[in-house]
């Protein structure tokens, strides 16, 4: 008699195996429920099985366990939703994400169901052919043996043009070198067009050496062939293979689909070319043409995929000026009517380029769109990032957009939409608040639209009277009376203060707020204030010193309010206070990077503290902090020199290098071919920029590194600190 799928799972000791959510005693339960006969429980123990054993990537003890269940739940024709089940499969199969006993054992327990799964790929369901494809090509390379003989006797039967490529990327991913002629043999023009994919796709995923008919044959799948939808092993096919084409075959490739292809083929070009130049410093002078002639596409979506990237890739953007001022001069209604829009997008991208070229075609548009709310904050700051200079139009664009917009924002239901919503308003008040602060007390006849906001100001209104000076007399009134209103927040009241005294000239204007404010148990921002006015810190002191020996509480925030605290102690030249604050920061694991910088502020008194700070060092995100108070605290180099080194492979080019580098001084040096690789080379510096800021954020980078080696080279460095072990 044939065993059951699920005989034996009772056998298996769950309690002492976890998951993502701990015991993972209820699997059995969430195997049986998701293959039992109602929809909803089975959807929701397969949802739970996911997110369990294969919790976003990661696998966990119970996972081995779990596989050959699974597997055979998979392989029995009669289980319902079977391709759930494979799926699930052939994502534990395909990830590697675990400690490495956990990842032995599932590809032991994968490699003892191989037989049982083999016969999926016969299956009467596409469906499951399609999954199993994906399954069997990422089990353990020794299951190759077996596996790719049944690829290859599946490919002459195939149908799904799905499952037809997954054969061919499983055959490639499995067995490279063995599968390399047959792949390339499905070059053929006569091949159906879902082999040729697949075959292009599996020679990139693995590398294999491009062969010669490979890139015509790419441009011809690409202009005449039919896409693979919802395809397995890849969301986007063809961008992967052209994502892995070098050398000058790769532009010609992408200017041979701009301008023969489709719109969505001249997109797939454009972005593909975008990606070669976040990646690739010498592709942005070499693709730059082509970037700036798809701004002059017919279709919109291929002007906006251009725009997007000339915006990121400054060589482009001469030569698409001509267009993008066209695009901006005469914006469509759906630029004001919604910011979302490609419309819209185009727009936004397009002031941005011209206002980066100083280009004065910009202005006009650029005023006419802002009283109606159709330009992005953003765009706000890139006019005080590039100094614009205020002028009359300008100004009173401002005006009206800022006697436009509710000081405050309406109660009132929603969901995401409103959160949106809220937060645009709240950008683009804070953006134009900025813009005037920037401008200073060339922005004077805006005093009444900013007085309005005081009682409101979470932004830079404010801080713009403060900047305006004398002439913003007019708001001294509403400035004192939320000075004075014990409603107000200290912060608020603090900054009414100090703009009455840039209005008025009466520093003693902020030096009674200021009392008033550490009277008031505000002692941080009180402390703060005083210093930006030279004013004495004595009589906060003892407020100060209570605050940064307070009890930790539950409540997270407490610790960031102490480390400041305790960072103004240190200043005036405390350290008992500041040491107390950052031990029971380190002990309770909050705000730890901030301990840690405190700890090397205070030196080497604290000492008694260099246990827990190696403790740091193999924290993925507070290593550096730790390894830099290590040097300041004991005079050790190595750990910042290994942290350095680790942080640069990840991270970039920042300004937390300067700093580590200047510590370091002449200890630095082994890790100068490192950092000269990263600036003279071709390769963008690694990070994780916001899309669209990739390109720029390594050239600002890489201007850094340069700047850094320069000195190092002309000896300004130092001879830094004594390098200990």
């Amino acid at each position: 008699m044939t065993a059951a799928p699920l005989d034996g799972v009772h056998d298996v000791d769950w309690a002492s195996l976890d998951h993502a959510y701990g015991s993972a005693e209820d699997v059995p339960q969430a195997l049986r429920d998701a293959v039992g006969p109602a929809p909803e429980p089975a959807a929701a123990a397969m949802e739970h099985l996911f997110s369990s054993v294969y919790h976003q990537g990661t696998l966990y003890s119970a996972t081995p366990w779990t596989v050959p269940f699974l597997a055979r739940l998979a392989a029995d024709p009669g289980t319902p939703r079977r391709v759930s089940l494979v799926s699930l499969l052939g994502a534990i199969a395909a990830t590697g994400d675990a400690d490495a006993q956990v990842l032995a054992d599932v590809g032991a327990a994968l490699l003892r169901e191989t037989r049982r799964l083999l016969p999926l790929l016969d299956d009467r369901d596409a469906g499951i052919r399609h999954a199993a494809t994906y399954l069997l090509g990422n089990l353990p390379r020794e299951a190759a043996a077996e596996v790719v003989p049944a690829l290859r006797a599946r490919r002459g039967r195939e149908r799904s043009p799905r499952a037809l490529a997954g054969l061919l990327a499983a055959a490639g991913r499995l067995d490279p070198s063995g599968s390399a002629a047959w792949l390339e043999a499905e070059l053929a023009p006569a091949r159906p067009s879902a082999a040729r994919t697949g075959a292009l796709w599996a020679i990139a995923d693995v590398a294999l050496p491009w062969p010669d008919t490979a890139t015509e044959t790419l441009v011809d799948c690409l202009l005449h062939g039919r896409r693979l939808e919802n395809w397995i092993w890849s969301a986007d096919p063809f961008m992967d293979v052209i994502s892995r084409i070098d050398g000058a075959s790769f532009a010609t490739l992408c200017h041979t689909l701009f301008r023969q292809g489709t719109g969505e083929t001249a997109r797939a070009a454009i972005e593909a070319a975008y990606r070669r130049c976040v990646r690739s410093r010498s592709a942005r002078q070499e693709l730059a043409p082509l970037l700036a002639a798809g701004v002059g596409h017919a279709e919109l979506a291929v002007r906006l995929a251009a725009a997007t990237a000339v915006r990121d890739v400054p060589a482009a953007a001469p030569a698409a000026a001509e267009a993008l001022a066209g695009h901006v001069a005469s914006p469509p209604p759906a630029v004001a009517e919604d910011p979302n829009s490609d419309e819209a997008r185009l727009f936004d991208a397009g002031l941005e380029i011209l206002i980066m070229l100083g280009d004065p075609r910009w202005r006009e548009p650029f005023m006419t769109a802002l009283p109606v709310g159709a330009v992005i904050p953003g765009i706000l700051g890139l006019l005080i990032d590039t100094g614009v200079t205020c002028e009359p139009g300008l100004l009173a664009a401002v005006r009206r957009r800022l006697a436009a917009l509710p000081p405050e924002w309406p109660a009132r239901p929603g969901g995401y939409d409103e959160l949106l919503s809220r937060t645009h308003w709240h950008n683009e008040l804070n953006g134009l608040t900025r813009l005037l602060h920037h401008w200073g007390p060339d922005a004077a006849d805006a005093v009444p639209e900013l007085v309005a906001l005081i009682p409101y100001d979470r932004w830079w209104a404010v801080r713009a009277l403060a900047a305006i000076g004398p002439a913003a007399s007019a708001a001294a009134p509403a400035l004192t009376r939320v000075r004075d209103d014990p409603e107000a927040s200290w912060p608020h009241r603090l900054r009414c203060a100090e703009a009455l005294a840039a209005i008025t000239g009466d520093v003693a204007q902020v030096s009674a707020c200021v009392a008033e404010a550490a009277a008031g148990g505000e002692p941080v921002p009180a402390a703060h204030t005083a210093l930006r006015h030279g004013l004495p810190l004595d009589g906060l002191l003892p407020a100060l010193r209570d605050l940064a020996t307070a009890a930790p509480g539950d409540d997270p925030s407490v610790m960031r309010v102490r480390i400041e605290a305790a960072r103004l102690l240190l200043r005036a030249g405390e350290t008992r206070a500041p040491l107390s604050a950052v031990t029971d920061a380190l002990d309770s694991g909050r705000h730890t990077a901030d301990a840690a910088e405190l700890a090397g502020l205070i030196g080497p008194a604290a000492a008694d503290l260099v246990p827990k700070l190696r403790g740091l060092l193999d924290d993925r995100h507070d290593f550096t902090a730790a390894a830099l108070a290590l040097l300041r605290v004991t005079g050790e180099t190595a750990p910042l020199v290994a942290a350095a080194r680790r942080h640069l492979r990840t991270a970039g080019a920042g300004t937390w290098l300067v700093e580590a580098l200047r510590e370091l001084g002449a200890n630095a040096a082994p890790l100068l071919p490192e950092l000269r690789e990263l600036a003279y080379g071709d390769a963008a510096l690694p990070g994780s920029a916001t899309y669209g800021r990739q390109a720029r954020q390594d050239d600002e980078e890489r201007r850094r590194l340069l700047t850094v080696l320069a000195a190092w080279d002309a000896g300004r460095w130092g001879r830094g600190r004594p390098c200990r072990s």
